[in-house]
């Protein structure tokens, strides 16, 4: 019978492989668009399912493999804080939100939670990163309607971040719910056999 903790082990690192795939892979080989992105999906359902850690490794290792090969510019400071710090912050949030709200598991409640906490991680990327080309760059003057200009420009993606992050967080979550069902259920098959 195979060590129950080497296989914990192993699945853990088989979810981190497959999130990794999909992120680095819609960046590098599949864009869908400007700021839809599977990043927010594999950081927020690293930091529900394994731990803040986790999520912060997997999010440094995406955005930084990902960036040596598609590129980044002076505000990459911004951008990488950006994802990293909601990848340590998230998993907090999720954990007392979700204490408060519900006892006992409850798919919908669990649902919101992730897509809420996934969304406050948008907002705060879409300001960090917007006051970064604001500061660093030359696009806008250095004064408050400059930043107000550099806000207002990137509304549309934004937009189009808030999107992906409705689609993919729930999507994500209900086909990772969806392969542990299945899972247990195989192993529980398989106990029953080996039992009779």
């Amino acid at each position: 019978m195979k060590n129950p903790k080497s296989y914990m082990l192993s699945t853990k690192y088989m979810f981190l492989i497959i999130l990794f795939i999909f992120a680095f892979g819609e960046r590098v080989l599949f864009d869908f668009g400007p700021n839809i992105e599977l990043i927010t999906m594999a950081m927020i359902l690293t930091s529900f399912y394994l731990g803040k850690k986790e999520s912060f490794w997997l999010t440094f290792a995406i955005i930084a493999l990902s960036d040596r090969i598609i590129g980044n510019s002076n505000i990459f400071l911004f951008t990488w804080s950006g994802f990293l710090i909601p990848a340590l912050l998230s998993s907090v949030f999720i954990q007392k939100i979700l204490k408060k709200l519900i006892t006992g598991y409850r798919l919908p409640a669990t649902v919101i939670t992730l897509s809420s906490v996934a969304l406050a991680s948008n907002l705060f990327f879409y300001f960090w990163t917007n006051f970064g080309v604001w500061f660093l760059g030359n696009m806008y003057p250095k004064t408050v309607i400059g930043l107000a200009m550099s806000y207002i420009n990137a509304l549309p993606f934004l937009r189009y971040q808030l999107i992906s992050t409705l689609i993919f967080i729930p999507a994500g979550f209900v086909l990772t719910e969806t392969v542990i069902s299945l899972i247990k259920n195989y192993q529980a098959r398989i106990r029953v056999q080996g039992i009779g």
